[in-house]
């Protein structure tokens, strides 16, 4: 490899134009560029398109060696006059691509690849180059098909095996994703570490929890600051139950770019007396975990002066009600002074909340008296129910039921249903349920006191893991949470019961996304909900 002096000499040095000698300082860009020297190739590219200014090679070189510094811009007209020079060069479309697609323009990018594509079908960069660029714009299904052809011309490429792998876990294929990823391993000689949290995500979501965090402790081994590794971590041992280790990586979740702490200039709370003190409360995430975490106020109150809550605009009017020593504010509304604050997720690892002694006393949520409800079908159970959540949500897909799912649990003799869902959702119930046997109360329903109000006056809640299904609990009403095949952390795994909520009982896939097997308990379980009521040993029909 040349230094950079005789780089310079090089470039100083008469210009010998025969072929030969044009050809040596194209080779000697080049590997200028395969050994990192982006700035000496260029300017040895420089000379040379400036002396031979229709030689595409050059101009091609010279791109490439701003490719390799990562300026994309610089790169792109000095690619596009090497494929004006010469259009028929497949891998000089393909460099092209890469600098559009650097410069954030990618549909240009898809077409200078699919272009590259035409002229050599056999280039496995290229394949691997599309198909990563389908996979960011939601094109999985050709993006797979580029992968396998990647691999398949190029088997020995273990960045192609681990991207295949990412795309199958992003279309929740995680035993694909797991073959993949085994395959980029065997290419390398050993487990590669940049694979290590996808891997673990892959186990996890097949709820083998030990494998998963082997992997996450494997990238911590190489990374302690992983902040994917400590995050995935933290909801890997919350389902395993082992809550004590889980609060604490859960604090990582503040080092995540969609998770950013609040900009207070008061102190982060530790559990401390506040004697004489405000501590401000603060909801960040979703409505369910806010009623999840209400719990803890009581607790709270106990260690404070004065505590503010600040929630989510539909929940404040139920908290407010609950909890009459809470100053309850709505997000966006003006705060009041305080001196400490605490997101509400950070609660049970202030109180070292293990499975043993979790804050259970319910009800904890304080409803007005029951809402009156439309007429059922006589001698059937009268079922609260919610199919959906939030389709915002990352895990939505997993955790809502589709319309068929719907329909058959609808289709249930033994129940009159009344929809308690909210939201975009409602409408599915005309085509999942086209008889009208299902009651529609959305439409009565405001806020979450006026759920809670139709649930106090319900036999039971059925729903998937959403909001509702925090609010049955809190109340202390029975309910039948549908879990997905991975549940979200607080719901454990293998069993039917939930330590945070006695009134739940826990209907689980399987299999991931097989929910026949969900409604047909579901099934049994209203059957003989409706025995119990017939025969008087439960509640009377409403």
């Amino acid at each position: 490899m040349q230094n950079p002096k005789s780089v310079i000499q090089a470039v100083a040095d008469p210009f010998d134009p025969s072929a030969s000698a044009v050809q040596a300082r194209l080779e000697q860009a080049l590997a200028l560029i395969r050994a990192g020297h982006s700035a000496d190739a260029e300017a040895l590219c420089r000379a040379l398109v400036g002396r031979i200014p229709a030689n595409a090679d050059s101009h091609h070189l010279h791109g490439l060696a701003a490719l390799s510094g990562k300026r994309a811009a610089d790169a792109l007209p000095r690619l596009l006059r090497a494929v004006a020079l010469a259009p028929g060069v497949a891998h000089f479309h393909t460099n092209l691509g890469t600098a559009q697609q650097g410069a954030g323009q990618s549909a240009s990018a898809e077409r200078s690849y699919r272009h590259a594509l035409r002229l050599a079908p056999d280039q496995a960069e290229t394949a691997f180059n599309l198909a990563k660029l389908l996979a960011l714009t939601d094109r999985a299904e050709m993006a797979e098909a580029l992968y396998r052809l990647a691999v398949a011309l190029q088997p020995g490429r273990g960045k192609y095996w681990s991207n295949l792998g990412d795309l199958f876990l992003r279309l929740r294929r995680e035993a694909e994703a797991l073959r993949a990823y085994a395959r980029a391993d065997a290419v390398a000689g050993g487990p590669l570490v940049e694979t290590a949290v996808n891997r673990g995500m892959a186990h996890q979501r097949l709820n083998r929890l030990a494998q998963a965090l082997a992997c996450y402790d494997e990238a911590l081994v190489a990374n302690p600051d992983n902040v994917a590794a400590h995050w995935n971590r933290a909801l890997a041992l919350l389902v395993s139950g082992r809550l004590a280790e889980g609060w604490d990586e859960y604090e990582w979740r503040w080092r995540l770019a969609e998770c950013q702490p609040r900009p207070f200039e008061q102190p982060l709370w530790n559990g401390e007396a506040l004697k004489g003190q405000t501590l401000l409360l603060h909801a960040e995430q979703g409505l369910g975990d806010t009623l999840h975490l209400a719990r803890y106020l009581p607790l709270v109150a106990e260690r404070v002066g004065e505590l503010v809550l600040e929630c989510q605009p539909p929940l404040r009017r139920l908290l407010a009600d609950s909890f009459s020593f809470v100053t309850v504010v709505s997000a966006g509304d003006p705060l009041p002074d305080f001196d400490r604050h605490l997101p509400l997720l950070s609660l049970p690892r202030i109180f070292e909340t293990r499975l043993d002694h979790i804050p259970t006393a319910t009800p904890y949520l304080q409803a007005p008296p029951g809402a009156a409800l439309p007429p059922g079908r006589a001698g059937t159970v009268a079922v609260g129910l919610v199919w959906g959540g939030d389709p915002a949500h990352r895990n939505d897909r997993q955790r809502s039921l589709d319309r068929q799912a719907l329909a058959s649990l609808l289709a249930i003799p033994e129940a009159t249903f009344y929809s308690l869902q909210k939201g975009a959702r409602t409408s599915d119930l005309a085509d999942a349920d086209p008889a009208g046997s299902a009651i529609n109360l959305a439409p009565a329903i405001a806020d979450f006191v006026d759920t809670a109000a139709f649930i106090q006056s319900l036999d039971l809640v059925v729903t998937v893991d959403t909001s509702v299904a925090h609010l049955a609990g809190a109340l202390g009403r029975p309910v039948c949470v549908m879990l997905p095949h991975s549940p979200d952390w607080r719901w454990l795994l293998d069993r039917p019961d939930s330590p945070w909520y006695p009134s739940a009982r826990l209907f689980r896939q399987t299999a991931p996304g097989d929910w026949t097997g969900v409604i047909h308990a579901i099934a049994a379980h209203l059957a003989s909900l409706r025995s119990a009521l017939a025969t008087g040993s439960g509640r009377s029909f409403r």
